[in-house]
């Protein structure tokens, strides 16, 4: 009976070791963001924030975008299992979808899986770039009108550099 005990409760700190995550702090990427995505500059502050939650942690850091015609973008970098961005991922990487208004499928990205959301109708898209098991990088942006753009953008991004960091 003590070695069935034993086997729960090491079985029980497994799982427990196995759940918690800690996500990479947000302060470590702010030398990463590019100081232009395409022919937009930087506008504003980086946005960041550190949360714990429920035994798990998340980080995101967004830096926006924007020029004089009223194009924008948005580069966001997330690390955690929890944090939305990374939930929303795990369901759309699992679609492929393809409307006269919408498209969603998966893409390669510089070697890594990304996933491509595009609104015709809106001329707005975002692609949400996996680095890892808990590291998302996002870029959205607005006009956007074909994949093309939105995969040029996201090759002036450190990917490399923020899945290292991310390890």
């Amino acid at each position: 009976m003590k070695a069935k005990g034993k086997i729960i409760l090491m079985a029980t700190c497994l799982l427990l070791v196995s759940v918690w995550v800690d996500a990479t702090d947000y302060k470590g990427w702010l030398p990463l963001i590019p100081e232009t995505l395409g022919d937009l500059a930087k506008s504003g502050e980086p946005d960041g924030i550190n949360m714990e939650m429920s035994g798990q942690s998340w980080s995101s850091l967004q830096q926006n975008y924007t020029d004089n015609s009223n194009k924008r973008a948005s580069l966001t970098i997330v690390s955690g299992v929890i944090a939305p961005q990374a939930q929303a991922f795990q369901a759309m990487s699992q679609m492929q979808m393809e409307t006269q208004d919408q498209i969603i499928k998966t893409v390669n990205v510089s070697g890594y899986k990304a996933v491509l959301q595009l609104n015709k109708a809106n001329r707005n898209g975002g692609l949400m770039i996996s680095l890892g098991e808990q590291t998302l990088v996002v870029i959205e942006g607005e006009p956007i009108t074909n994949e093309g753009e939105l995969t040029a953008l996201a090759k002036e991004v450190p990917l490399k550099k923020i899945a290292t960091q991310a390890k």
